[in-house]
């Protein structure tokens, strides 16, 4: 029914949320990697439907950067209101007939499969609107839906308004609705903002749609989860562990070992391949990309990396870097952005790296900094090694050729580069290049020799 039937979806994300105690809009704050207003659009997307429409206010800019171009954007630029909210959508959806999806930015765990219930249940009802509800053991001081005999919502009643018996029904508003376009606006149009607050109320609109004569219908969500909304910082942490328990099911059931679920931390769009195994304390943020049969953990952190199939990371510290197919990294390590792990490399104990380039073999095991370097194949980086890559203004690159050997406590000042089959003896500080197949040792290092073959 949903597929000939228009359907719009009406964000509201203009608040400031004044209960979380930040300078910074609600619809920012993040989920498991994600901006709030991240769930409730793609929760839309994924039960069909097509057009978004996300309303924005306060710090409106930084909402739009974070959200992208993937939806329409409705500015009100002064919050009077959820009402004044959609009104502020009407120029945005002007010429549109069919259904209005309305629902809060910071009720991020409504499952798509609800929200395609409640659109099924609103078009066969023929109601002008249709609200989703809850039932609530404590319902506290939230507005209670008071229905007729047919089962249609009679009106809502706020708590302070609401007498004895009324106070008794645990049926509360949600704050989520469909509604008949271009009836809605028509409606929001006859309301007023004659209230303690000064705003204009959804819940008025439902009010004026009755009094006009229409039906207003309800649905009632299975789980009070589904809709809770998150209104300081308490509720978004408590929000965060139902989605992270998710996160971690889909990845288990997906062939993912997570040695200690409750200790491993997932971002919504990461990726891990079938056979690949999280150890605990394990942090896996935004963009990380993890092939088949890995082992990560314990104690990694991942932000935007690539770890191709095989790849080994422990307890290590991998920033938008690649560890290609088969290489170790750790434990301790860190690798800073732009770096390429190659396929069976080795990457060792309080290793630190940027912007480098690690040859298919090659080791760098112990205690040392590579910066803006390329390493051939085979090559072997000695403890405590130093590319010295910056000299107070730019930054230099260093090139080690394949199966080159430098020695233990060496001082590479770049711009340098070490030939293939080169070696480097002890502490060295290598201020000149280093010829195929020589040998430098000292302090500035001297090329004395050709180094012997290996064996």
């Amino acid at each position: 029914m949903i597929e000939t039937h228009p359907v719009a979806a009406v964000i509201l994300a203009a608040g400031k949320g004044t209960r979380m105690k930040s300078a910074r809009a609600k619809a920012l704050f993040e989920l498991c990697g994600q901006p709030l207003a991240h769930f409730p659009i793609r929760a839309a997307r994924e039960a069909g439907i097509e057009r978004v429409v996300l309303v924005v206010g306060h710090q409106a800019d930084a909402v739009r950067a974070a959200v992208g171009d993937d939806v329409e954007y409705a500015l009100q630029a002064e919050q009077h209101g959820t009402g004044h909210a959609l009104m502020c959508a009407e120029e945005a959806l002007r010429g549109f007939t069919g259904t209005v999806f309305v629902h809060c930015v910071d009720v991020p765990l409504l499952p798509p499969h609800l929200i395609s219930a409640m659109l099924h249940a609103h078009l066969a009802s023929g109601h002008a609107a249709t609200l989703l509800t809850v039932r609530m053991e404590d319902p506290a001081n939230y507005g209670r839906i008071v229905r007729n005999d047919a089962g249609h919502v009679q009106r809502i009643v706020e708590y302070r308004d609401a007498n004895a018996e009324e106070r008794a029904i645990d049926e509360i508003n949600s704050g989520t609705y469909c509604f008949q376009a271009p009836l809605i606006f028509e409606a929001l149009r006859e309301i007023t903002n004659d209230n303690d607050q000064g705003e204009y109320y959804l819940t008025d609109v439902v009010e004026r749609l009755i009094a006009r004569g229409e039906t207003v219908g309800a649905i009632i969500a299975p789980e009070e989860r589904m809709v809770a909304g998150i209104n300081d910082r308490v509720q978004l942490a408590e929000a965060e562990h139902a989605l992270r328990d998710g996160i971690r099911r889909r990845h288990m059931l997906n062939g993912v070992s997570l040695t200690d679920p409750a200790s491993t931390f997932i971002d919504e769009d990461v990726e891990i391949g079938r056979d690949t195994t999280i150890g605990p304390f394990s942090m896996l943020h935004t963009g990380t990309r993890i092939g088949e049969g890995c082992t990560v953990g314990p104690s990694c952190q991942l932000f935007a990396a690539i770890l191709e199939d095989g790849a080994t990371v422990d307890s290590s510290r991998i920033e938008k870097s690649i560890v290609r197919t088969g290489a170790k990294v750790g434990p301790f390590a860190r690798l800073r952005p732009g770096c390429d792990i190659a396929p069976g490399a080795e990457v060792g104990n309080f290793s630190e790296m940027k912007n480098t380039k690690v040859g298919a073999k090659s080791k760098v095991h112990h205690h040392g900094y590579l910066g803006d370097t390329t390493l051939g194949e085979g090559v072997n980086i000695g403890a405590g090694t130093i590319t010295c890559n910056y000299d107070g203004k730019k930054k230099h690159p260093t090139v080690i050729g394949d199966r080159a050997f430098i020695g233990s406590g060496n001082l590479l000042v770049a711009p340098v580069v070490i030939g293939d089959d080169a070696l480097t003896g002890a502490g060295a500080v290598v201020t000149h290049d280093v010829p195929t197949g020589k040998i430098a040792y000292g302090l500035p290092a001297r090329v004395v020799k050709d180094r012997a073959p290996a064996k």
